[in-house]
């Protein structure tokens, strides 16, 4: 990250800033958005009521203010009031969105990476989808096992067993394979699969009717099960990340039955989406979902997103420009790192910050904004974004220790034998 411009907000100053808003050309000569962010003594919205923007008297992390209707705004159409993030979420002024947009193009993943993170960069062929059928014995894919040199078949002939969050294997008791095969046998995959990933379309580079495209915005979905045991979008929330606006905020008309709201994540419930379906806030199905996010983006907008391969497949996407918080904050702590960090988690480690507060169901637009903040305070705090990557290895290191000597303990324990009732 050092070859990446440093640079700090005018209402959250360093001592040794490597570049401060002043040394920034005016924000007249040029910003690479469509709509330029107002200026520090520009008015925008928060919390109901007209405030003056964030500046050095007047810090941008304020009380938490008053809910406040969200509006959001479209380029092309009538000026009208902007969404504004909440006053205690950044605001970034109008002289820092080039310098900000270099920055995120260097984040961008590689299509590598985007392929290990389970994303999808290219339209499905017929060669990618006999990929996904699943072996009837072992359970593995078979774009998994081509990968791999052994080609047998290992696998347990009987179902695992799970009590008090223990699972064991009956046909042997142990968890290491007991039978082998010298190849594999791969079932059909679900139609509805199939349908799904034959629908998958690459982001377009111009849609007909839209305005001018967003340089980068974040993106989140809520999403419900329908028949079939599938998933389907029920809600999407884009931000505009240099400007902070919520550009698309709206709920989506599953297209079959729905079985399960998942309220408790979602937030979603038959009563909520009637009453935004009379409010005219709905659109039928996720490919209307998918067109309306396609009216703001195109094929060389930034998508940033927090595990975001889920958002893309739900709508059926395939976008090559896309930066992964949770990606992202994995490879800081280790290049090979398995485990993974949540949303909630990255905001109140590295910002204190608390969200999904509500038992109610998360709030799309609070995860889209959180996962906006998440993103541009790796970027203005290098050193900091450093330091609790470094924070993680050494809690890692910890745990992993403390599991290793719990697990000598417990071998050390099941080695000894039991004194019989004679013995003392």
């Amino acid at each position: 990250m050092d070859n990446r411009a440093r640079f700090e907000l005018p209402y959250r100053p360093k001592t040794e800033a490597k570049a401060s808003v002043n040394e920034i050309k005016q924000a007249s000569e040029g910003t690479s958005n469509s709509r330029e962010a107002p200026s520090a003594q520009q008015t925008r919205y928060y919390g109901g009521r007209a405030r003056k923007a964030p500046s050095k008297n007047n810090p941008g992390y304020m009380k938490k203010p008053r809910n406040n209707p969200h509006v959001t705004s479209n380029p092309g159409k009538s000026p009208e009031k902007i969404k504004a993030p909440p006053a205690e979420w950044l605001d970034l002024p109008a002289p820092l969105h080039n310098k900000v947009l270099e920055n995120l193009k260097q984040l961008c993943h590689d299509p590598d990476t985007l392929v290990r993170s389970g994303y999808k960069v290219r339209e499905m062929t017929q060669e990618d989808l006999d990929g996904y059928a699943k072996c009837v014995n072992c359970g593995f894919r078979k774009r998994v096992l081509d990968t791999k040199s052994n080609k047998r078949c290992v696998f347990h002939p009987m179902k695992k067993i799970v009590q008090n969050k223990q699972y064991q294997f009956p046909c042997c008791g142990k968890r290491q394979p007991c039978s082998s095969l010298p190849a594999h046998e791969y079932g059909p995959i679900p139609q509805f699969q199939l349908e799904n990933w034959k629908e998958y379309k690459l982001t377009p580079k111009q849609t007909i009717g839209a305005g001018v495209p967003r340089k980068a915005v974040a993106l989140d979905c809520e999403m419900i099960e329908v028949e079939g045991g599938c998933a389907e979008v029920a809600q999407l929330c884009a931000v505009d990340i240099l400007t902070g606006e919520v550009i698309v905020e709206i709920y989506v008309l599953p297209t079959k039955p729905v079985t399960d709201w998942r309220t408790p994540w979602s937030g979603l419930s038959p009563r909520l989406m009637e009453t935004m379906r009379e409010a005219g806030k709905t659109v039928n199905g996720w490919e209307s979902a998918r067109d309306e996010l396609w009216q703001q983006i195109d094929a060389d907008t930034i998508l940033v997103g927090h595990s975001l391969q889920h958002d893309l497949d739900i709508m059926r996407m395939v976008h090559l420009n896309v930066i992964d918080t949770a990606v992202f904050s994995k490879e800081a702590v280790a290049a090979d790192c398995k485990q993974t960090w949540g949303l909630k988690r990255l905001c109140k480690q590295m910002f204190d910050r608390d969200i999904q507060q509500s038992r109610s169901g998360h709030d799309c637009v609070e995860d889209v904004i959180a996962t906006r903040e998440v993103l541009l305070w790796c970027v203005w705090h290098p050193d900091q974004f450093q330091d609790w990557a470094e924070s993680q290895r050494v809690e890692m290191k910890e745990s992993n220790a403390s599991s290793k000597w719990k697990q000598n303990e417990s071998a050390k324990n099941h080695q000894q034998p039991s004194k019989g009732p004679n013995q003392n």
